[in-house]
């Protein structure tokens, strides 16, 4: 039994923390699949929260440069307790009665599948349950080396390399089996997340283990696992690059009895630039998601977007670092995109809209042409709001920006006005309503409010001062060089990826 508590703000809301979904991935478990957990009998208490999955200080390092820019001191940003032993999971409900039978909505969290935890203050969900009356649940997965790896002696294995990504789908399945005991409907469960967290989304639509888990998704700025091209060979060199920095090159027996510490501290410097993204592991991921989209659509109704300023606040002015930018990318493609570039006001800016364009705006328009193949529905945002004062200056619509306008988690040192208490209500309605109908309009609010995408007519919600649909921005572009910059993609029929959008049917 899981004695939880009544939030002190919220009284209507209880919250259950700390709650395990699988057993402690440690020892001889590390490196594979979650297992189930093994019940214990009599009252357990779930009033605080477990520790976060083992990793370093990059996600703290995050918070306190947005706090920077704000004027808040780096002595408020400090990081939880890490520990290998972490899946577990968080319950926010307004109802404790198993035939409430409300909307769930499951939170999974974004830091480059290198960071980020599942209680971080701004996904508390006491504040977005009670205005929805929905159940929301925020999820651990392992991540770094812990939870995105492969070696040569997995090879053969259940799972050879995902097991983030399998931690996830642990975690659904858990909702599944048990959230009707929280007042939730196990069949009307939709997934929300943020980066990392929603470009774990973008295989979780693709897997046949996760087929049924869920029924909607929410995806915040992520989209960039269309980029992803990552294979187990890729993963198992990781292992060998790990082994042969440790002395005697250990095997994978050996190397799961060793501290994690020194695990994390080994990858981080044998492995400085290393992609923590999914495989293709042809065991639970059968195909990069450009692909898997090209040949089966997306079967579930998404609601998706991204920032203005996605990626402004780590970029400077430098035109080389323009040309650098631009060099990583597809040959055929640089000169479309320079020229993209060139029409903004600064070198600063051009280089934030090429990145933000092909990380994230491409391939939500991408994704919502998959999600039409398959006669379902997709809503994109843009969301453009800058906080009041030098802060915002400073940063824009930074990403990351919109997570307390959907928690209503803003943080006491974030600039705040009127406006954005506004947005805050507004944004949460629409979430909280796709939660309910598949609609962010809601049954009362049809057409113009938040137009479905339309290939004949594309549009969008601009999410900011002022919320209104405007035209789907750059997505002829998008169309033209999609099959350049996504290898694999092709719309199911096998359209040309260079066909005009309105073709697109």
């Amino acid at each position: 039994m899981l004695v939880g508590a009544f939030d002190a703000e919220l009284p209507q809301v209880a919250s259950f923390k700390g709650v395990p979904f699988a057993a402690p991935p440690v020892g001889k478990l590390r490196w594979r699949e979650p297992q189930p957990v093994v019940a214990r009998p009599g009252r357990r208490d779930a009033t605080t929260f477990a520790a976060g999955c083992y990793q370093d200080s990059y996600n703290i390092d995050w918070y306190r440069r947005v706090g920077r820019a704000f004027g808040a001191s780096p002595a408020v940003f400090q990081n939880p307790r890490f520990d290998e032993d972490c899946l577990y999971l968080n319950v926010w409900t307004p109802w404790l009665t198993p035939d409430a039978k409300r909307p769930v909505m499951v939170w999974i969290y974004g830091g480059a599948n290198l960071g980020g935890w599942s209680f971080e203050p701004n996904y508390h969900g006491a504040r977005l349950a009670a205005r929805g009356d929905v159940v929301v649940v925020t999820i651990a997965y392992r991540v770094g080396v812990f939870g995105f790896f492969g070696h040569p002696d997995l090879r053969g294995s259940a799972a050879p390399a995902n097991f983030g990504l399998l931690d996830q789908i642990a975690a659904l399945r858990w909702v599944r089996e048990h959230i009707a005991q929280f007042g939730g409907n196990p069949h009307n469960v939709t997934v929300f997340g943020e980066s990392a967290g929603g470009s774990n989304i973008g295989y979780l639509v693709t897997l046949p283990a996760a087929r049924g888990l869920f029924q909607r998704a929410i995806s915040q700025s992520g989209g960039f696992q269309l980029l992803d091209r990552g294979t187990l060979g890729d993963a198992e060199n990781a292992g060998r690059a790990l082994s042969a920095a440790l002395p005697g090159q250990p095997g994978i027996d050996a190397l799961r009895s060793l501290p994690s510490q020194e695990v994390w501290e080994t990858a981080r410097r044998a492995l400085p630039t290393q992609d923590y993204s999914p495989v293709v592991d042809g065991v639970n991921v059968l195909e990069a998601p450009a692909a898997a989209y090209a040949r089966s659509g997306i079967q579930h109704d998404l609601l998706l977007g991204n920032n203005r300023d996605e990626w402004y606040m780590y970029l400077d002015a430098d035109p080389d670092g323009l040309q650098q930018d631009l060099a990583r990318l597809p040959a055929d493609a640089r000169e479309a995109l320079k020229a993209r570039a060139a029409k903004e006001r600064d070198v600063r800016t051009g280089r934030d809209r090429v990145f933000t364009l092909v990380n994230m705006v491409c391939p939500a328009y991408l994704m919502a042409a998959s999600v039409q193949t398959q006669k379902h529905k997709a809503f994109l945002y843009r969301f453009t709001r800058v906080r009041p004062g030098p802060g915002g200056e400073l940063l824009r619509s930074y990403h990351g920006a919109e997570i307390p306008y959907v928690f209503d988690t803003h943080d006491s040192w974030l600039a705040r006005d009127a406006i954005d208490d506004a947005l805050t209500q507004r944004m949460q309605q629409a979430w909280i309503r796709f939660a309910w109908y598949g609609d962010p309009a809601g049954p009362e609010e049809k057409g113009e409010n938040w137009p479905a995408f339309d290939p004949e007519r594309p549009r969008m919600m601009e999410l900011g001062d002022r919320s209104r649909p405007v035209p789907a921005t750059d997505i002829d572009l998008c169309m033209e060089w999609a099959g350049t910059l996504y290898p694999g993609w092709l719309l199911p029929g096998g359209s040309p990826p260079n066909k005009s959008v309105k073709e697109y049917r």
